[in-house]
């Protein structure tokens, strides 16, 4: 039960967490913190085709001191994040997940009855929960990062 529980709440975690870099990303130049944040954007697909829908998340990297987190919405295959939240330079541990999967989208099941199996992360865990990918952000520009992901 605490299983389902914690993972329940970093799903509700992942998808808070993408609504507001979604929401907070506007035309600003600049970031409010005063950090030295940078644009990054990219294309995202599985198996070859475009990803439909998900969310991306760049983590500081172990032994990168002082850069900042961020994280973007994908869709149609690809996610730009705004300089105003994007990560500053250094090196990041990548995760992606698909919008949609895991406990949180659980569908509802008739009064009374057991709650029906919620649909599966299509993305493999080498890509999100035990994360394998990895990118530089440099100063001085918009990096751009793309991920092909397979399934086999």
């Amino acid at each position: 039960m605490i299983r389902r529980i914690s993972s329940r709440l970093r799903a509700v975690a992942w998808s808070a967490a993408a609504v507001a870099v979604w929401s907070s990303s506007g035309c600003s130049e600049g970031s409010a913190d005063g950090l030295n944040r940078q644009a990054v954007h990219g294309k995202v697909t599985l198996d070859g085709a475009p990803l439909a829908k998900g969310v991306i998340a760049f983590d500081p990297a172990d032994g990168s001191a002082g850069a900042a987190p961020a994280g973007g919405v994908i869709a149609d295959g690809a996610y730009s994040i705004e300089r105003a939240t994007g990560p500053t330079p250094g090196k990041y541990k990548v995760s992606i997940r698909s919008v949609g999967g895991g406990e949180a989208a659980q569908e509802k099941a008739a009064p009374g009855m057991p709650p029906k199996k919620p649909a599966a992360d299509p993305i493999p865990k080498q890509y999100n929960t035990a994360s394998t990918l990895t990118a530089e952000v440099v100063s001085g520009g918009s990096t751009t990062a793309d991920f092909a992901l397979t399934t086999k």
